[in-house]
């Protein structure tokens, strides 16, 4: 016989609270049902208390529409009938959230799942009530940081939606027909950008964001028509719907168009992500992907690189050393990686390489490397692709904590007349007074000529040794460079003087101790915005230079000849040349004259002698390693740590099999109890020798030293007499959960896209909201939302 699937009533329960996710995405239902309704507006208040929502919309306009829509879950849609409606589900949600009283037309419903389980009250009011109210109480009242962040997660989900939606007096709804897009068919409008997520909003609701490595691009869809939803509406039936399947077909040629657009030179963080799983994937174009597409972050300075020259990177690293092996930073380890790679010690990789080929570990990493070599083999038969895999490797993972440990930093100043030879000298002693005056304009300081400066740092500009840094600085007192990159003036200054001009802007981006700090986005914009700020006065002091080292030789009768001599005289031929046009020289000789003959000051050798010491206590003083042998252990390290990772998974895997057998069951609760048991009372005794000896030292009655206070002061004080002093300042009461401070864990990229008021946890949770996750994801949610408004 023939029998139908049957639903059990606690179907209910599944319905009203499985689907329950955020309190906002419930608010958001209600607002799909006022459309659905044909809405032409909704006013939405929401408060800590509860929240009331009203449309203009035809309501239920009788008693068996109240039973049959509003009573039964699961009653589908007539086709053509909603916009957004399936299977009238959606208003299940908020039942979970508060307890809510429905009015429309004549009818009244009162919702309580706590009080009245699933069941709801139907009254006849009498009187007529067009469209509906839903009136709510929260089952617990909403915190500040709550209800800012709920009311934000509505704004960014209902921003295209089809009718105007006001959220406490104000408009959160934009009409997408009146805005610009880059294209618009029968489907979708669609936006598309260089960076970040592709959002997609169905109707003008937002159903999620695609990740950039999808496409290989950002932007935004809204679409014009319905797409297929699972039953959450958090995921797009993409095999199935025929809409999708349009407006995924008409983006991805938009997303090819703008990837060619930019071409070569520019490359987004999207596009080398979609390369990267583009590879794993064994795609079409695999071997121009291997060959061009730059997947691989390096350290020093995040640079880019393929796989190709990753691999001969690994391969020629250290000449005649240890091949065919690199390391991996963690993010907690990027200054320490800086200077191992800027020692030119071993190939550094940026941990953000990990999160774009999704992996978790050094050996994940690995087997994706593998993985795409054997794809060049099975996808690729040609003689260009077999050319790739004959010299197509895995390298080595090195440990990285064996490298740091071994890697000594050896900084150190020198003074310049002890170091340099006389001619390179001259030339480092009329260079040493323009980078004075220009550090001093770079960090603000200000004037009517090059010589005349008020404000900005003064720095000392040194000369050092390092085996790490080209240039350093404390960001207070002094700037040194690199004794080798100063030698280079001798044999080609003009070059040489630019290039430490670039240092010294490097150095004042740092804003800051330069030895031990990371490069992040944010240093990058103060390097980007130095540079291009302080252009002209650069090119200023490098001709005041040019001058004062020429003028040093003349004054000593040498003849004059070299590149530096050859840029002056080019100067004044052209100078000349345009005076005799009627044009004013290419510099005012006049105005610079001062500052060509300003004696360059000493260097303060107290000040050296000091920084010295300094340096020598934080570098030590323990021998070069032998690099090879170190490699060759952080290598041995390294499997030693896979291995046991390995030993460690199985193990769990075989814990999880054989949890099941009573025998194991029984023995490991037995000793598990017994155990416990010996932990607990030791700690109670060390808890009532600990209380005995605190009221002792307070001399207090046991009554006020409650269980709280107790462990507070167990945990927070060092000695008895920071004993007693947190007992007489009452610490206990002054103690602050960080997250009651959240300005101090808020990082310093994400301030500028903040609204007042907003904290750490309220982003973290919106940006979870609308679909952000991942790599820097709460950051990649501000950019969306300032982007949204």
């Amino acid at each position: 016989m023939r029998y139908p699937f049957e639903l059990d009533p606690q179907i209910i329960h599944h319905i009203i609270y499985s689907q329950a996710g955020s309190l906002g995405k419930a608010l958001i239902e209600l607002l799909m049902n006022s459309v659905d309704a044909q809405a032409s507006s909704v006013l939405l208040t929401v408060s800590q208390e509860g929240f009331t929502c009203t449309d203009d919309g035809h309501g239920f306009a009788s008693r068996d529409d109240v039973v049959n829509y509003f009573g039964r879950f699961g009653t589908p849609h007539i086709e053509g009938d909603a916009t957004y409606g399936r299977f009238r589900l959606g208003r299940g949600q908020i039942m979970a959230h508060a307890r809510t009283l429905w009015r429309s037309q004549s009818w009244q419903m009162n919702v309580d799942t706590r009080l009245l389980g699933y069941h709801y009250d139907l009254d006849d009011l009498g009187e007529g009530l067009s469209g509906c109210q839903i009136t709510g109480e929260w089952y617990e009242p909403l915190s500040e940081a709550e209800l800012m962040s709920a009311i934000q997660e509505i704004r960014d989900l209902v921003r295209y939606t089809p009718i105007r939606v006001k959220l406490n007096g104000r408009l959160i709804t934009r009409n997408p027909a009146t805005e610009k897009w880059d294209a618009e068919d029968e489907f979708a409008w669609y936006r598309v950008r260089e960076e970040g997520a592709v959002s997609i909003y169905n109707q003008g609701v937002l159903v999620r964001h695609d990740p950039g490595h999808m496409w290989g691009v950002g932007g935004l869809i809204v679409s014009k028509r319905a797409i297929g939803l699972n039953v959450s509406r958090t995921e797009i039936l993409r095999k199935t719907c025929p809409v999708w399947q349009g407006i995924a077909k008409r983006f991805g040629e938009l997303a090819a168009a703008l990837a060619n657009q930019l071409g070569h030179y520019r490359k987004t963080e999207s596009r080398r992500e979609n390369a990267a799983r583009s590879l794993m994937a064994g795609s079409r174009s695999l071997v121009t992907l291997y060959r061009d597409e730059e997947v691989i972050t390096l350290l020093p300075g995040k640079k880019h690189f393929t796989l190709v020259d990753f691999l001969n990177k690994c391969r020629w690293q250290r000449s005649g050393g240890y091949e065919g092996c690199f390391t991996i930073a963690r993010s907690e380890d990027i200054p320490r990686g800086e200077l191992l790679a800027g020692a030119d010690i071993v190939v550094v990789m940026h941990p953000v390489t990990l999160t774009r080929f999704g992996c978790y570990s050094n050996d994940e990493f690995i087997e994706c490397l593998s993985q795409i070599h054997n794809n060049l083999r099975l996808h690729d038969q040609s003689e260009r692709s077999m050319w790739y895999v004959e010299r197509a490797f895995e390298p080595a993972v090195i440990d990285f904590n064996t490298l740091s440990n071994a890697f000594v930093e050896r900084t150190q100043l020198v003074r310049e007349k002890d170091a340099l030879d006389a001619e390179t000298l001259r030339a480092w002693r009329s260079l040493r007074w323009c980078l004075i005056q220009y550090a001093r304009r770079c960090t603000g300081g200000k004037g009517r000529s090059a010589n005349y400066t008020r404000g900005g740092k003064i720095f000392h500009i040194l000369l050092g040794e390092s085996t790490s840094a080209e240039a350093w600085t404390d960001g207070e007192s002094y700037i040194a460079y690199n004794i080798k990159v100063v030698q280079r003036l001798r044999t080609d200054p003009l070059r040489t003087a630019s290039y430490l001009f670039s240092l010294t802007e490097h150095e004042i981006a740092h804003e800051g101790d330069s030895m031990d700090c990371g490069h992040d986005e944010v240093f990058y914009q103060r390097f980007h915005d130095v540079s291009i700020r302080m252009a002209e006065e650069r090119q200023r002091y490098m001709h005041v230079f040019l001058m004062k080292y020429t003028t040093s030789m003349e004054r000593e009768g040498k003849k004059a000849a070299g590149k530096a001599w050859q840029e002056r005289f080019l100067v004044d031929r052209v100078g000349s040349g345009r005076e005799k046009r009627g044009l004013p020289r290419l510099t005012d000789e006049t105005k610079i004259s001062e500052e060509i003959n300003k004696v360059v000051p000493d260097e303060p050798a107290s000040l050296i002698q000091l920084i010295n010491l300094k340096l020598r206590q934080q570098c030590g003083a323990r021998p070069e390693p032998d690099w090879n042998e170190v490699m060759l252990a952080g290598i041995v390290s390294e499997i030693r740590k896979s291995q046991q990772r390995s030993v460690e998974d199985e193990g769990e895997w075989l814990d999880w099999m054989l949890g099941g057998t009573e025998e194991k069951e029984r023995i490991d609760d037995r000793e598990y109890q017994e155990f416990m048991e010996q932990v607990n009372l030791d700690m109670h005794k060390q808890d009532q020798e600990e209380r005995a000896r605190m009221l002792s030292v307070l001399g207090i009655n046991s009554v006020l030293l409650t269980e709280d206070i107790f462990y507070f002061l167990y945990y927070e004080t060092s000695d008895d007499d920071d004993l007693r002093a947190a007992w007489q300042e009452k610490r206990w009461e002054q103690e602050q959960d960080p997250y009651d401070e959240p300005e101090l864990l808020i990082p310093e990229q994400w301030k500028p896209y903040m609204h007042p008021e907003e904290t750490r946890w309220m982003i973290e949770r919106n940006a979870a909201a609308a679909g952000f996750y991942g790599w820097q994801a709460e950051l990649s949610y501000l950019r969306w939302r300032t982007e949204q408004e």
